[in-house]
Parts: structure tokens; C-alpha cells; sequence
């Protein structure tokens, strides 16, 4: 107590014999420090709060672009199936699980939750197919007593379940024409023969189902035809490619029409697109065999495709169809 009055008083000498500074100057010393760390703690504050405003702004962006990329994974990829669960018909839960189809978050170990090949994806709906009912019954029909070789009285059916049928038939049609003979004293033909059947292609080997199987499968489905020839062999019809070609040759020219109604779409559409690709081609119009040319294609919006094979690439090749191009230019 003493030795702070003395300071206090300024009559304590300091570390080299010196007296202390007075009062005064000390008292202005403290003020004038306080004074600077008021300011560094006000600087800090403001420094605290613009980076809590930047930090929520980050999180702001961090939301909006997690959401974005959510909604682009969804686009790109789907849902998945093996982490969503087929809802109970009605959309809610068995009676058994108490909840939810799904069964909650034990994995899939509560009761009534399916389990097995079609659990995840879920039984698709086939009553749009043709249907056909097989009936079963033991060889030589009905069934007797093994002791006393009584037979046993019809009890009905049971329903035993139902599959899918996968068959492939390549058959033989032959087509009869009805004819009639005239009887009475009109002056009309004697006899008249009712009108056959439709062919797309006069004398051709193949039905026009046929035909539209083949184009569907050669063109559609991209199978090759090699690959036609050995599928049509399973079936027991051997038919060479040069036959098949030559169909497809021929119901080009049927075609034409809807080629040439579709070029006219994407004529008069806002937007034309075209590109090309080298397409070998196994007889030129020249005839003078196997050449290199190319596929134009043009697409337009709404899924309007047309292709034009050229023997060449340049702008006289493909002038006629962009030139008659009625929409924007640029």
C-alpha cells in the first residue's frame, strides 16, 4: 500500500534510480490505449459481421447450386431404382408394417416388406397383351381311381398362374379367293372372284406384314443382314440377303411419299441442322461397284429426320434441300 501511494506520489524512484512519470501522464497514457482498443474492437466487429454476411451468402449459393445440380443428376441419370422402393398399391403401407411401403430404416428387415428378384423393381402390368388360356389335364384326359379305376367327376379348373409366351413364326400363307356363279338373267359375268389379298409389292415373295417386320427390324432396330438371315434361318426359312435386300429396295419407292412430306416439314421448320457421314455404297447409279459416299442428314425440331445419300460432300451436293430452306437464315 505504501509503495503505491509513493508511486502515486511520484517519489519512488524506477528501475535506474528515475522517479516515476506523474499521475497525469499515466492516466492519459491508459486513455489513449483504451481509446485504441475501443477502435480495434469496433474495426473487429465490423470485420465479424461482413464476414458472417459473406459466409451466409456463400451459403445461399452453396444451397441454390446443390439444388441445381440435383435437379441436372435427375435429368441425366433418372431416378435410381435400387434406392426407391415400389409403393403399395393406393400409395400407402401394408397392414403389417405400419408405415409406408418400404418399411422404414431398418434396411428392409421389418415384416411384409418383399423381398427377391421383382422386390425392387415391382411386377409390371402385361393386360395389354393378347392373352390365350391353356387348359391342362392328365394324358388321355380325366383321371381315374388307382384302386378301383373309378373315374373321377369334373371338378373344374384351377388357375395356376400366368407367364409370358415369347413366339416367332414364320409361316406359309396361302390365299383362297371365294368365286360365285351368277344365277340368274341379269346381263352381268357369269362367274365373279372376290378380290385378294393387298401387296405392296406385285409378284413379291413376302406379305406386306412381313415386309413392315423387316424394315422395323432392319432399320429400327439396326440388325444387320446377316443377322436377319440367320434369325429367319432359326426359323426354318432360308432366305438370302440378296433377297431381303432387294425387298427393302423396292418398298424404298413406297416410301417416298413419306420421305418427301417430311423433307417438306423441315424446310418450312424455324431451325435446319445438317451434317454428314461416309457411307459405303455397294452399287452406285453408275453400277460401277462398291464406292464411297455420303449420308446427309437433316433434323428439325419435333423430331423430323430426313437422310440424303450423296457422292459427295460439297455445297453442290446438298444446295438442292437447303435451298429451298424456307426459314430463318443466319
Amino acid at each position: 500500500m505504501l509503495w503505491v501511494v509513493a508511486v502515486a506520489a511520484g517519489v519512488v524512484p524506477g528501475a535506474e534510480g528515475a522517479e516515476a512519470p506523474p499521475l497525469e501522464v499515466l492516466l492519459a497514457e491508459a486513455l489513449e490505449a483504451n481509446g485504441q482498443l475501443s477502435e480495434l474492437a469496433g474495426g473487429l466487429a465490423e470485420e465479424n459481421a461482413r464476414l458472417r454476411a459473406r459466409d451466409a451468402e456463400r451459403d445461399a449459393e452453396l444451397e441454390r447450386m446443390r439444388a441445381e445440380l440435383a435437379v441436372l443428376q435427375r435429368m441425366l441419370f433418372g431416378r435410381s431404382s435400387e434406392k426407391t422402393r415400389p409403393e403399395a398399391p393406393g400409395g400407402g403401407g401394408t397392414a403389417g408394417d405400419g408405415g409406408p411401403a418400404g418399411g422404414g430404416d431398418d434396411g428392409g428387415t421389418s415384416k411384409g416388406v418383399k423381398r427377391g428378384p421383382g422386390a425392387r423393381a415391382g411386377r409390371r402390368d402385361y393386360s395389354r397383351l393378347p392373352g390365350v388360356e391353356v387348359t391342362w389335364d392328365f394324358p388321355g384326359g380325366g383321371y381315374c381311381c388307382p384302386e378301383c379305376g373309378e373315374p373321377f367327376s369334373p371338378l373344374g379348373s384351377h388357375a395356376s398362374g400366368e407367364q409370358l409366351d415369347w413366339q416367332v413364326t414364320v409361316r406359309v400363307v396361302a390365299h383362297c379367293r371365294r368365286r360365285y356363279k351368277r344365277t340368274c338373267d341379269c346381263r352381268v359375268p357369269a362367274t365373279v372372284m372376290a378380290p385378294g389379298p393387298p401387296k405392296a409389292i406385285g409378284k413379291g415373295l413376302f406379305s406386306n406384314a412381313f415386309i413392315a417386320m423387316l424394315l422395323t427390324e432392319r432399320f429400327a432396330a439396326g440388325r444387320s443382314m446377316n443377322s436377319l438371315v440367320t434369325g429367319l434361318s432359326r426359323q426354318g426359312a432360308e432366305i438370302s440377303a440378296a433377297t431381303l435386300a432387294g425387298t427393302c429396295g423396292q418398298a424404298a419407292g413406297l416410301l417416298e411419299p413419306l420421305a418427301g412430306a417430311i423433307a417438306e416439314r423441315n424446310r418450312d421448320s424455324w431451325h435446319l441442322h445438317a451434317d454428314e457421314t461416309t457411307w459405303r455404297v455397294f452399287a452406285p447409279g453408275d453400277g460401277g461397284g462398291p464406292a464411297k459416299w455420303w449420308l446427309w442428314v437433316f433434323t428439325a425440331p419435333r423430331g423430323a429426320v430426313s437422310y440424303r445419300p450423296r457422292s459427295g460432300q460439297g455445297w453442290e451436293e446438298v444446295s438442292p434441300d437447303l435451298m429451298a430452306y424456307s426459314g430463318p437464315k443466319g
